[in-house]
């Protein structure tokens, strides 16, 4: 055998070799590269969190206490932020926190109010702000307790802060603008609507926010395109009573109609019952009927269990939807003190039994009316709103 042959196999062959295997590291190389560039274009998935609580309702009882709180008793001074102590932790888990303001903040100017006409401090606004609440319905039934002029004076103190608020308007420009919270790379259009005010009419037709289909077909198509959700606040239903009337059945199929997203109630005073509704084109809306009272002296026992919405908005790519939505019972706890008639809101699954003993209007007995609190919330929330069934 020629040895100078043999030597030319070898190299030929570990040369072959070597090419082989070069080739198939390349190869493998190039489709990981490929599959990593593919994974870097898919766009991350967005989540913004959002917590909605009911009617913040500040009746004398109340602001009495606070101004006792802070000091020497009418000095104009309040301390407020003890309401909201027990349940801020939990709050602060979301990233959006919504409640409805519903006695004007117009400012101390205008004389502090109570039931009917209210004018709440404006010490209630850091207040509510340190707690956490960054999302302000301001349209209710006693947005023009202090007359249309208050509005614009209300609207100031809250344009001072770090909140999108709306619902009542100052100007026509004010009120064709939408609110978008723009936050985490999604988009949502905050539209608040309110069945009346309480027979007081607004100086003009763009004061005040009022549930008219018309109105609210211009609102969200003003918001096509522009966003990638779609929030209403409507302050609707019959006071005192859980069961749906016909105002909320009519808007909320509209809304679900013209492709909102989730719809927030307040008004009834008492928590009402959770649903998607599904319309023709298989647009789902998540419906919150009522979340009830949240800060109040309302003094009637049914009126102290509330509701806190809790959901997250969601967008994939080109595709947005809502996910985790739960209803989570809250309490009002309200006890007389040195301060006088004093109270904190807790989750009721946190409320502890001796302070449940001591609630006014639970009589020593609040073994009885925490379970009756349990008992209406199974009775109106479907099992898969709830997270303690």
């Amino acid at each position: 055998m020629n040895l100078k042959n043999d030597k030319s196999f070898i190299f030929i062959s570990l040369g072959i070799v070597l090419i082989f295997i070069l080739s198939t590291v390349y190869f493998f190389q190039t489709e990981i590269s490929s599959q990593k560039m593919q994974v870097a274009k898919k766009p991350a998935i967005k989540r913004l969190s959002f917590a909605g609580v009911g009617d913040n309702l500040i009746h004398d009882s109340i602001y009495n206490a606070a101004d006792r709180r802070k000091g020497t008793f009418g000095d104009g001074q309040y301390d407020f932020d003890h309401l909201y102590e027990n349940i801020k932790a939990d709050l602060g888990h979301y990233d959006l926190k919504y409640i409805n303001q519903e006695s004007i903040i117009a400012g101390d100017q205008f004389g502090i109010g109570t039931y009917p006409q209210f004018n709440t401090p404006q010490a209630m606004i850091p207040a509510l702000t340190g707690a956490g609440f960054n999302v302000i319905n301001m349209a209710n039934n006693h947005s023009l307790d202090k007359g249309s002029r208050a509005i614009p004076e209300s609207i100031k103190l809250w344009n001072q802060t770090d909140t999108y608020h709306t619902g009542v308007f100052a100007s026509q420009e004010d009120r064709a603008r939408p609110v978008i919270i723009d936050k985490k790379g999604i988009k949502i259009g905050f539209l608040c609507y309110t069945y009346g005010t309480n027979g007081i009419a607004p100086d003009t037709d763009y004061r005040v926010s009022y549930l008219n289909e018309d109105r609210i077909r211009k609102d969200i198509a003003n918001l096509r395109g522009k966003v990638d959700f779609i929030l209403v606040s409507c302050h609707w239903g019959e006071e005192g009573v859980q069961a749906l009337d016909d105002t909320q059945k009519k808007y909320s199929k509209l809304f679900n109609d013209l492709g909102v997203d989730v719809v927030v109630g307040t008004h009834a005073h008492k928590i009402q019952t959770v649903k998607w509704l599904e319309n023709k084109d298989k647009k789902r809306t998540l419906v919150y009927y009522g979340t009830g009272n949240f800060v109040h002296n309302m003094l009637t026992p049914i009126t102290y269990l509330e509701g806190m919405a809790s959901f997250d908005f969601v967008k994939d790519g080109n595709k947005t939807y809502i996910d985790k939505a739960k209803f989570v019972p809250l309490v009002f706890h309200l006890e007389r003190n040195q301060y006088g008639l004093d109270g904190s809101v807790y989750r009721l699954d946190k409320y502890p039994m001796d302070l449940a003993n001591r609630h006014i209007e639970m009589y020593g007995n609040g073994a009885y009316h925490v379970e009756n609190y349990r008992n209406i919330v199974k009775s109106l929330i479907p099992d898969e709103f709830l997270e303690n069934k």
